[in-house]
């Protein structure tokens, strides 16, 4: 397949109509932001200069104003001196092309205020002037505006207000009126219009959004072109080269020469070529692999079998011996664990329990634990002295041990006549006995485990078993195993659950505890082996008959 016809169909990539579609929306974006930023220092410029211009009329036609005379004029009404200063403020509002200027007394209350003075333009025909001594209320007004005439009336403070309409705006700017003794008498507003505001505006935006359209057509049209040679056209042809890739079992088109980036899309390309020279040779080893892990599967399904059946799995275990009810599982955490367990007749009147761990996991777990198996059975079938069967097993499994595996054992061997049990321990958990209608944990000072060093002396237990005494033993998967938040199941908890099943039969006890386990790990993976064995002395065979 020729590059060149292909790469026609490269040009049109929805990646890159979504980036340039992009690239165009956030530069309008940046325009208007841009314009509007600039419309706004614009307006806030004009409005410093229009009420720096205005406050300084209204500070001039303040001081045409006598202070003292105010008071006077209020009580006597005006004369000569009142009509020669309305002369003056007339005179500045002609000339300086004022709309209004009002002099006006504000009552304590700021309720009302009294004009003294008031001028308007005589370009302003829809406009009367108002009469000296009109009280006009303020009660209308709302919080800000009385604000500001507090300002001017008790600090002396200047202030100027805009108002904008269709036809340009005007500004309002007020100064306080002194009297000889420096205090505020009254105050001086000036009113200015803004015809030019609405011609500057126009000019401005229009100016404003000329350079903005340009600047930004030329700034879209130089990314676009720079987001497509630099990113888009290198992605589209990695993307078709990896559809090509999957599609033709790792063979590339050879398109990806092309790229000649030296950023991140060009290492990127460089590695997809690179993985597909790897993935062939990936293949052929993963075929080779997967029929070889089909084969160790397979074995390990026939080993989980045989280990399985290597497990005594007939319950109950005698039907001619009524004495013992007994009932035993073993769960291992991969296809092939090292725990197990074992019970057995040595004589008529000999019954065997054993459960191990062996440490480690897998299929050399599982090798160890058929060979402690097997000695610990053939021993015992000369030897009740479960100390000694342990110190005679150990010596064997330490010869040749390099693996340096090791295994805890519980070994007991009831005498089905009296009810004697004997036992020993080599480090492994304490089981748990029920006796005399109380449940404990079976706890002596246990020994090493098997095959730790040779020569070791191991300590032999006895205890009377009444008749339904019974007796729980377990390996530390049980106690150890963990929950999302890392808790361990432990002791106390296997305790509760087990005072919880008196009157329960083997089989049911075993249910209960693995039912507790599962309700408390929850969707935990099992990470060792859980092995239980749980055994109920039902007295000699002829004790019910007597």
């Amino acid at each position: 397949m020729g590059c060149s016809k292909n790469s026609k169909n490269f040009r049109i990539s929805i990646l890159g109509l979504e980036l340039i579609i992009g690239t165009v929306f956030f530069g309008c974006l940046m325009c208007l932001v841009n314009s509007y930023t600039g419309y706004r220092e614009f307006m806030k410029e004009l409005e410093d200069v229009y009420g720096t211009v205005t406050e300084q009329f209204a500070w001039t036609a303040s001081t045409y104003v006598n202070g003292d005379s105010i008071n006077k004029w209020i009580e006597n009404g005006i004369d000569e001196e009142w009509h020669e200063t309305n002369d003056k403020l007339v005179a500045i509002t002609e000339s300086a092309e004022l709309v209004y200027v009002y002099t006006t007394i504000i009552s304590p209350d700021y309720k009302s205020r009294t004009y003294i003075f008031d001028t308007v333009n005589s370009k302003e025909k829809n406009s009367k002037i108002i009469e000296f001594g009109t009280i006009q209320s303020l009660e209308k007004k709302d919080d800000y505006y009385i604000g500001k005439l507090r300002d001017v009336i008790e600090k002396g403070i200047t202030y100027s207000m805009f108002s904008y309409k269709k036809t340009g705006g005007h500004v309002t700017s007020a100064v306080p009126v002194y009297d000889s003794k420096g205090n505020v008498c009254a105050i001086m507003s000036v009113v200015k219009p803004m015809h030019e505001v609405k011609a500057y505006r126009r000019k401005f935006i229009r100016a404003v959004i000329s350079y903005a359209i340009i600047l930004t057509a030329l700034f879209i049209t130089i990314y676009a072109l720079i987001l497509y040679f630099g990113i888009i056209r290198p992605v589209v042809f990695i993307t078709y080269e990896t559809s090509h890739f999957a599609e033709h079992h790792g063979e590339l088109s050879g398109i990806l020469k092309k790229i000649h980036n030296r950023d991140e899309l060009g290492t990127l390309a460089h590695s997809v070529e690179k993985m597909s020279t790897d993935m062939n040779r990936y293949i052929t080893d993963l075929t080779h692999a997967t029929a070889e892990k089909e084969r160790l599967g397979a074995e390990l399904n026939v080993a989980t079998q045989i280990q399985a059946e290597m497990l005594p799995r007939v319950f109950p275990p005698f039907e001619n011996h009524p004495e013992v009810e007994l009932f035993a599982s073993m769960e291992p955490a991969k296809e092939v664990g090292g725990d197990f367990y074992d019970f057995y007749m040595i004589d008529d009147d000999h019954f065997a329990i054993v459960v191990g761990d062996v440490s480690g996991k897998g299929v050399p777990a599982a090798l160890f634990m058929v060979i402690t198996k097997t000695l610990l059975k053939d021993t015992a079938a000369h030897e009740l002295d479960p100390a000694k069967i342990f110190m005679h097993v150990n010596n064997l499994l330490c010869e040749g041990n390099e693996s340096g595996l090791f295994v805890t054992c519980w070994m007991g061997i009831i005498t089905l006549s009296t009810g004697e049990l004997k036992f020993a321990n080599a480090g492994h958990t304490p089981p748990l006995i029920l006796h005399q209608n109380k449940i404990e944990y079976l706890t002596t000072k246990p020994n090493l485990m098997l095959a730790g060093m040779d020569g070791v002396p191991y300590v032999c237990h006895q205890i009377s078993l009444d008749k339904n005494d019974r007796i729980f033993v377990y390996t530390d998967g049980v106690t150890e195993a963990t929950n999302a938040d890392e808790e361990l199941y432990g002791e106390e908890r296997l305790l509760a659950v087990m005072k919880t099943t008196t009157g329960l039969s083997s089989r049911e006890i075993l249910t209960a505890v693995k039912n507790d386990i599962n309700a408390f790990v929850k969707d935990s993976p099992q990470f060792d082996d859980i092995t239980m064995l749980e055994m109920a002395y039902k007295g000699r065979a002829d004790e019910d008959r007597n």
